[in-house]
């Protein structure tokens, strides 16, 4: 189980929110379109197996770095900023997403968008995830002064979409008409979808993890001191995830303020994360964020709901042990629960993890989150 988040902050007088309006263009800008991450999204809920590997790879979208920090500069630019009337990045969905929820008209030319190498279909340049793309809406007038700054930063952009007033979203390919929805079908979420769901009351209350915490200790106690060690090690519960934390850089930006692993020896995992807002030279900032996560797997098997709750509480806790105020805490809840097929399967739909976030400094407090 995987949890990602970004928290991101931007200077107030860079930031315009407008509503596109007939005339402006989309710009796709960033790497090109490829197979990869066609069917990410949905892959994702899928059940794998040891065959996923051979089978499903092109699901896993292809990241670039370089790319990425590069368009992270130019969105840095405060002259390039105020052009932009509204932006999305490129996830689950591709293009038919990310430009497709810019404005209520839209007609979209897929022969414009930036491909890795040629034989996409349009269904392929439609739902491609690729990575290190985005699209931004600017007025037609401004488009050109847009793509000159991505260029002087080495970036691939092109206008890729015009907003009409027809309320219909419009994706054409090779002089063909191959999507054309109106966008209140699109705004209703389609056809109204029913499952019938069994909510059940968890198991024995005599049975939780919570009735009486020490069991499972008395239990270990009750052994020799080998089997207890072993039948220690062998819990989930104890397995270290040290290979995978150190796969990730936490130096860079120098903005860390909590090394993953902590300690005389740095081999300890501290219990949430903290990271100094990014601000460019010769700015400083003593304001930092704050996250944390909870999630107890013996309370949620017995329990989801149970499990939700201990989950926000461990977050909480966690926050207060690392300096942070629980009461000036954000809730990001995130969901996970087995496959749905049946009513019972329906019910287990509960929360079952929480992760937090926060922003404190010398400046006062606020929030970002995403």
């Amino acid at each position: 189980m995987e949890l990602g988040a970004v928290i991101a902050a931007a200077p107030v007088n860079t930031v315009i929110r407008e509503r596109p309006e007939p005339g402006d263009v989309v710009i796709l800008l960033g790497g090109g379109t490829g197979r990869d991450g066609i069917g990410g999204a949905t892959g994702s809920s899928k059940v794998h197996t040891e065959k996923s590997v051979t089978t499903a790879a092109a699901e896993v979208q292809k990241g670039n770095a370089v790319e990425e920090r590069k368009i992270q500069r130019l969105f840095r630019r405060k002259d390039v900023s105020l052009l932009i009337r509204r932006s999305n990045d490129f996830g689950a969905g591709g293009v038919s997403v990310a430009v497709g929820e810019l404005a209520p008209g839209l007609d979209i030319n897929l022969d414009a968008v930036p491909k890795k190498y040629e034989g996409l279909n349009g269904t392929e340049l439609a739902i491609s995830e690729s990575q290190e793309r985005m699209a931004v809406v600017v007025r037609e007038k401004d488009a050109d002064t847009f793509i000159a700054y991505a260029a002087a930063e080495n970036l691939n952009a092109v206008v890729v979409a015009k907003v009409t007033d027809t309320d219909r979203l419009v994706m054409k390919w090779r002089g063909n008409t191959i999507v054309d929805i109106a966008r209140g079908f699109l705004d209703a979420a389609g056809a109204r979808h029913e499952a019938d769901a069994v909510i059940e009351s968890p198991a024995v209350p005599q049975k939780s993890p919570l009735v009486n915490p020490l069991e499972s200790v008395a239990k270990k106690l009750s052994k020799s001191l080998p089997e207890a060690w072993l039948s220690d090690m062998s819990d989930l519960a104890c397995c270290s995830q040290r290979g995978l934390g150190e796969r990730f850089d936490g130096s860079i930006g120098a903005s860390s303020v909590l090394f993953p692993y902590g300690g005389r020896f740095q081999c300890t995992p501290e219990a949430g994360m903290a990271a100094k807002l990014p601000v460019l030279s010769p700015r400083e900032t003593s304001t930092v964020s704050l996250m944390t996560f909870g999630f107890d797997p013996r309370v949620g098997q017995w329990s989801a709901w149970h499990g939700a709750q201990t989950a926000v509480l461990s977050s909480l806790a966690k926050i207060t042990c690392i300096g942070g105020k629980a009461s000036a805490s954000r809730l990001s809840f995130q969901e996970f629960f087995g496959r749905a097929v049946d009513g019972k399967t329906w019910g287990l739909s509960g929360r079952r993890a929480a992760r937090f976030d926060r922003r404190a400094g010398s400046d006062g407090y606020g929030v970002y989150r995403r």
